[in-house]
């Protein structure tokens, strides 16, 4: 990320009196101000991407992050390379009137402004669409009023998409269905209104177990420093009323609404926080990384005050629950954006990634940070790691190798080849000593981690296993739409789902590439008549697109694909050659290519796909399945033939 300075402002309406906010900071400043966050032992907070006025945030299908602003941009974050760092931001659309809202569904991308809200097929397929040409208008009667006119939007477990609409106002008498919340079908029909009595609420979601909607609003200004107080609500059902005009929060009146009768049955909050902590986004957690008292707890960005003496705010907070799914009590969970009086930072948004960290919005510093617990920091691993540099000998017929967060490397290892029963997977560990973490293998080969957990392809099947050594067979033989002869590399996206190769027989037969989803289902992408002779080497090259190494003819291909459908349509396209029998595939961080030819044992570095490829490294035995080290200052390849894990220095 380029360090660059910027002054954000925060423009509140003149009318009520608010005054404007304004950041000047680099990203280099918001990295330095990282160590100023406080949080739970084993958490850490890295910035993810650097997106100008980032807020709500949706994720793709294939693991693309959307985010939508209070401006007229809407952006998609590509982590190419899956190291949890974003490598691309895109910008989708530069025509929006406050694009706040974004949601997926059914490989959809909806997005909602202040007047209207449109939907946008195929973004996942192709960020190079026009898609300012092809989107669709599902609903275009939102409030075209300023105030509260940044919408938040979700898709509900009943499949119907619910939207925020605030008042356009501190304190008033909402028309139609201003300061409410509403929803209808995925393509704009039926539209009906779920929830009344809302003033200005910019995040919602699901409960997991009840389904039942819980959203945050924020409450009247001008009362004074304490009242208000903002709140969390729960709406289990259609047709409840919230109280806003006639509690400005809580159950607090507003001077000039305290003798108007509210409604009968009004709702109070499920609970409340400190007035004017401006509580915006939330996620209900759901994931497996962090500890698992954490399960089901709401995580809520406070954005933080202005219309109080003393600031307030500017934390993620923990909203925990009963075995009874009602609310037990809250806590900060992630504070130190505001420092003794001054703000350097404000969260906006949540958004859970498939490995069970945390992206965080912050439209102040225009950037996303990432929330993980148990990885250790790239430079404490590279610091412990003293092996990262040198050549591990003793393997029996070594394949391929990836390393762990944490510095240890997994090796699978194939035993004599064709014999069953003799592979198994070693874990190499930082002080240099080594140990079998699952055996019993036939003859593994391609290997990857997603979510602390490793996949392997095994000959004729694909198998997860727990950093414990525990197995589950993902894909079984039976599994796979031709009967699978030599199943190799392994890739994983950001999602979860595990891509995997079959180079066939000596001929090409049967050679495929294979989609497992995440829940099990095995999908197709290229057969043997894809021009693909032996499909080896597997690594993304951005939304639903795949660099293949041909093991049988040395050429270097990119596989698109459409990744929604069951039976997706698939194009090939040669980019390069000359790698003999190409195997491995990687990428450094600065987006270098390296590819290794296993028959000569060679290792050529490009600068892209279709670059002039230059060798790096000969006279080895077997360049097998390349990867890069923790620290990503080394190749580390193994060489089958000679039973050695090389450390190759990348220059």
């Amino acid at each position: 990320m380029k360090t660059r300075l910027k002054i954000v402002h925060a423009l509140i309406l003149a009318t009520l009196g608010l005054h404007a906010i304004s950041s000047l900071a680099g990203i280099a400043d918001v990295e330095a101000n990282l160590s100023k966050l406080h949080m739970p032992p084993g958490f850490k907070v890295e910035i993810y991407a650097e997106v100008p006025g980032a807020r709500q945030m949706t994720l793709g299908t294939n693991g693309n992050v959307y985010v939508g602003t209070r401006g007229n941009k809407l952006y998609a974050v590509v982590d190419k390379n899956k190291d949890r760092k974003a490598d691309q931001v895109l910008t989708l659309m530069d025509d929006l009137k406050v694009g706040n809202g974004v949601a997926m569904y059914d490989g959809n991308l909806y997005v909602a402004e202040q007047n209207r809200i449109t939907r946008v097929g195929g973004v996942d397929f192709d960020l190079n669409k026009p898609f300012m040409k092809t989107r669709q208008v599902i609903y275009d009667k939102l409030p075209n009023k300023d105030a509260h006119g940044w919408r938040y939007m979700a898709f509900g477990p009943d499949g119907k998409l619910y939207v925020t609409i605030g008042a356009p106002c501190n304190i008033c008498d909402p028309q139609g269905i201003e300061a409410s919340i509403i929803r209808m079908n995925p393509d704009g029909s039926n539209v009906e209104t779920f929830a009344k009595g809302i003033r200005n609420s910019v995040g919602m979601d699901f409960q997991p177990g009840t389904n039942t909607l819980f959203f945050t609003d924020n409450s009247v200004d001008m009362m004074g420093d304490d009242i208000p107080h903002d709140e969390l609500n729960a709406a289990p059902k259609k047709d409840m009323h919230f109280g806003f005009p006639f509690y400005a929060g809580g159950n607090a009146r507003q001077a000039e609404w305290k003798d108007k009768t509210p409604p009968k049955n009004v709702t109070y909050p499920a609970t409340e926080f400190q007035a004017h902590s401006a509580n915006l986004g939330f996620k209900f957690y759901t994931g497996k990384q962090f500890p698992t008292e954490y399960q089901n707890s709401a995580i809520i960005a406070q954005h933080g005050s202005w219309n109080r003496k003393r600031a307030v705010g500017y934390q993620l907070m923990r909203v925990t629950f009963d075995e009874k799914n009602q609310v037990k009590g809250s806590e900060v969970f992630i504070g130190g954006w505001l420092v003794d009086g001054e703000i350097w930072g404000r969260p906006t948004d949540v958004l859970q990634l498939p490995d069970g960290s945390l992206l965080v919005s912050d439209d102040y510093n225009d950037v996303i940070y990432r929330v993980s617990y148990g990885e250790q920091s790239t430079i404490s691993a590279t610091k412990e790691n003293a092996v990262s540099d040198k050549t591990l000998t003793g393997l029996q017929m070594p394949e391929s190798s990836i390393s762990h967060p944490d510095g240890r490397i997994f090796i699978t290892e194939i035993g004599g080849r064709g014999t069953n029963g003799d592979g198994k997977v070693t874990v190499l560990n930082t002080d240099g000593t080594t140990k079998t973490l699952a055996d019993g293998l036939n003859d593994p080969r391609g290997i990857d981690l997603f979510n602390n957990q490793l996949y392997v392809a095994d000959v004729n099947q694909v198998i997860r296993i727990d950093l414990d050594g525990k197995r589950t067979i993902i894909a079984k033989p039976t599994d796979f739409q031709n009967t699978p002869i030599f199943l190799n590399d392994i890739e994983i996206d950001g999602l979860g789902n595990v891509y995997v190769s079959d180079s066939g027989d000596d001929n090409g037969k049967h050679g495929s590439i294979y989609k497992i989803t995440p829940a099990g289902k095995v999908i197709q992408i290229i057969n043997d008549k894809s021009g693909i002779k032996r499909p080896n080497g597997l690594l993304m090259d951005g939304p639903n697109k795949l660099l293949v190494a041909d093991f049988g003819t040395g050429n270097l291909f990119q596989v698109t694909f459409d990744g929604v459908s069951n039976k997706p349509k698939s194009k090939v396209t040669l980019l390069n050659s000359g790698f003999g029998s190409a195997d491995g595939l990687i990428r450094d961080a600065n987006g270098i290519l390296y590819v290794s030819d296993w028959a000569s044992g060679k290792v050529w570095q490009l600068s892209e796909p279709k670059a002039t490829p230059q060798l790096i490294t000969e006279g080895h035995q077997s360049a097998a399945d390349i990867s890069l080290s923790i620290d990503g200052k080394y190749i580390l390849m193994p060489d089958m033939k000679a039973g050695q894990l090389v450390s190759l220095p990348i220059k």
